[in-house]
């Protein structure tokens, strides 16, 4: 009982939810019913993904972290991100439960007051999973019901009811105690690499063409950290496997992907928001690591 990323990915833009509205504020959503999802679909398997999940398991599961597997039972509430490696795999076939897996821009500040890294349980360097009461199950079970139900439906507020259902969720998980033994415990090396990746991800993602990042460099979070940049960069490297200056652009070409996708703005305007003193470096940049310009990437279905 294993996925591929490709099958994975396939699944989840087949069923992605979409609406008419303009592309700034485009939408990506899905909810997996586990219990009736065919052997193939289920588990996850372990790897980096595109996309954060809010998964209510019920049964016996093998949960696998970049450190540790961990074995649970029960009823649970697994919340991940795309910053760690995971895997889930059921341990028998009599498993259950629900999973929303939804892409960053499905909650940011614009379309519901919220940026979705502001929540403790999606912090980077988290993994959060709380056991429930049978009275707790009861209460997520009825709310992930109405997610699957809307999912269902044609309304024209239709997103907007999933985006509040899946908030909800994520409040009703926040009123609750993360059990210690799944909390990851951080050297000094994460600690640092968490820091950094936290203060890299609350300037995006960028809203308008006038919220232009302002940290750019390995110098100007090594600042922001009160560190050294060599010290900084060898504890990302350490815990990450990849230095500040990667991670940075790797963050950069992302935003410029969605950027170029869901909005209507000038390249110019593009590639100032992202701190970029001029369009001509802010192509090259593109190029080098999308292996396409910005302009060719707009025109890819």
């Amino acid at each position: 009982m294993k996925i591929s990323d490709g099958i994975l990915s396939e699944t989840f833009q087949d069923n992605v939810v979409k609406t008419d509205r303009k592309a700034s504020d485009a939408d990506a959503f899905n909810i997996v019913d586990l219990s009736t999802a065919n052997t193939i679909l289920f588990p996850f398997e372990y790897s980096r993904k595109i996309f954060y999940t809010a998964t209510l398991l019920q049964g016996n599961y093998n949960l696998e972290f970049e450190d540790r597997n961990i074995e649970i039972s029960g009823n649970s509430l697994l919340f991940t991100t795309t910053k760690i490696p995971f895997g889930i795999h059921a341990m028998d076939d009599d498993y259950k439960g629900f999973s929303c897996i939804f892409k960053e821009e499905f909650i940011t500040k614009a379309n519901s007051g919220y940026r979705l890294l502001e929540f403790p349980i999606y912090k980077p360097g988290r993994q959060n999973i709380y056991s429930l009461t049978d009275a707790q199950t009861k209460n997520i079970i009825t709310i992930y019901t109405k997610i699957d139900n809307e999912s269902k439906a044609d309304s024209d507020f239709k997103v907007n009811l999933l985006r509040n259902y899946l908030l909800e969720i994520i409040f009703n998980a926040q009123k609750l105690e993360a059990a210690n033994l799944f909390v990851k415990t951080n050297n000094t090396a994460e600690v640092i690499a968490c820091s950094f990746i936290r203060l890299l991800e609350s300037q995006f993602p960028i809203e308008s063409p006038q919220d232009i990042i302002k940290l750019k460099t390995s110098k100007d979070f090594a600042d922001g950290l009160a560190l050294h940049p060599n010290y900084l960069n060898r504890q990302v490297k350490l815990s990450k496997g990849r230095t500040v200056s990667d991670i940075i652009a790797a963050r950069l070409v992302q935003e410029a992907k969605i950027l170029l996708k869901l909005t209507n703005w000038q390249i110019a305007e593009i590639s100032s928001a992202l701190g970029f003193e001029e369009p001509s470096h802010f192509n090259l940049f593109f190029k080098k690591h999308a292996n396409t310009s910005p302009t060719g990437y707009r025109k890819l279905k």
